[in-house]
């Protein structure tokens, strides 16, 4: 039996999101990002995609290096979010790895068939040269503007965009100058300074310039999993430095991320791993309007959402949902880490089975028990 492969123009008639149902949930997201309780803590997930007719590809060489895959790519995967009918919204980027502003800077990319791509690194000499300031012509962002308007051609007006990788100014140091950083933190402090100097400038250049390009505000936006932001446009990501120690944090992180998100009324943070005293600066930093784990098992909820919540800010994403316990139980026990709030949780649920194929069920669920 043959089978009828969608194309691009076929995904997006499938994506007809209600646009009341948006609405809704950018509101309920713009009062996580402003510390207001609201009428029901913002959820989103994806419900099931078509059985067959896309064709998931699977190299990612070919999706960096191939706009219409690129664009197919990401299409396809808003295809659930929009059926669910969540408060996700739907967006998605130039797709160009990590290294994206670094390579402003002379780093190259470094492409695999396997994952997003990371990149080389560049010498003393060729920081100390760098100029930040003027990166537009340098690197693959005259490519990332060219993806741009390349897909705003292509798509429809309900799906929207967000800026390419930005890391954090830590994390782009780290890139732009290799494992050397963590010596040079001793030996040469004070070239990493100057190092991390460059770094927020270009962290907050590249995600300027991006928004203008996609015709997007300083202090707000879309992101990706299906985020609005509001009162704080960008997000930093701290992975390297869950690494060092406090006292590094404090003089070579903290620093310079709070730095970097002040021009964009602040932001949310994501780091994978665990590290308190990181987790600590979040606490304080009133730049920092929300926090997202890449690794929710390793951290207690039951403590982490009331000190969220009592410092103002949300968490993002999906606190780890015990073996075998039922959906009910999971959300009764998420929503009691909120204290019945209404505010400080912006909730991506990890759901099992065949509950993705009743995403009404689910939504239902999670309203009624707050």
């Amino acid at each position: 039996m043959s089978t009828t492969t969608f194309t691009l123009d076929d995904l997006i008639e499938l994506i007809q999101p209600d646009p009341h149902v948006l609405a809704d949930g950018q509101r309920r997201m713009a009062d996580m990002f402003c510390n207001r309780p609201t009428d029901s803590l913002p959820i989103f997930f994806a419900a099931a995609a078509p059985d067959a007719g896309i064709v998931w590809n699977r190299d990612m060489h070919r999706h960096v290096e191939d706009p219409d895959q690129m664009l197919y790519d990401q299409v396809a995967g808003l295809i659930g979010w929009a059926r669910a009918g969540s408060d996700a919204q739907l967006s998605i980027r130039a797709d160009t790895g990590t290294g994206t502003l670094c390579t402003a800077a002379g780093c190259g990319l470094l492409l695999s068939e396997f994952g997003l791509p990371w990149t080389t690194h560049v010498t003393r000499e060729a920081i100390e040269a760098f100029d930040p300031d003027n990166i537009a012509d340098q690197g693959v962002m005259p490519r990332v503007f060219e993806l741009y308007a390349h897909f705003r051609a292509r798509l429809p007006e309900r799906i929207h965009f967000y800026i390419a990788d930005t890391q954090s100014p830590f994390d782009l140091a780290h890139l732009l100058y290799g494992d050397d950083i963590f010596y040079a933190m001793y030996d040469e402090p004070e070239f990493v300074h100057l190092l991390l100097q460059k770094a927020t400038a270009l962290y907050v250049n590249g995600s300027q310039l991006m928004k203008e390009w996609i015709g997007e505000a300083a202090d707000g936006g879309y992101h990706n999993g299906g985020m609005w932001m509001a009162n704080g446009g960008v997000r930093a990501c701290e992975d390297t430095a869950t690494l060092l120690s406090p006292d590094l944090i404090d003089e070579f992180v903290a620093p310079y991320r709070d730095q970097a998100l002040a021009p964009f009324g602040g932001g949310w943070v994501h780091y994978c791993g665990n590290n308190d005293a990181l987790y600590a600066t979040v606490l304080k930093a009133p730049q920092a309007r929300g926090l997202n784990f890449g690794n929710p098992e390793r951290h207690d909820f039951s403590r982490v959402l009331p000190e969220l919540i009592a410092a103002g800010k949300f968490y993002f994403g999906s606190p780890a949902r015990l073996e075998d316990e039922a959906l009910e139980a999971y959300f009764r026990r998420v929503i009691g880490y909120t204290g019945g709030a209404k505010k400080g949780l912006i909730f991506t649920p990890q759901l099992r089975g065949d509950e993705a194929k009743e995403p009404a069920r689910v939504l239902e669920l999670w309203r009624s028990l707050q």
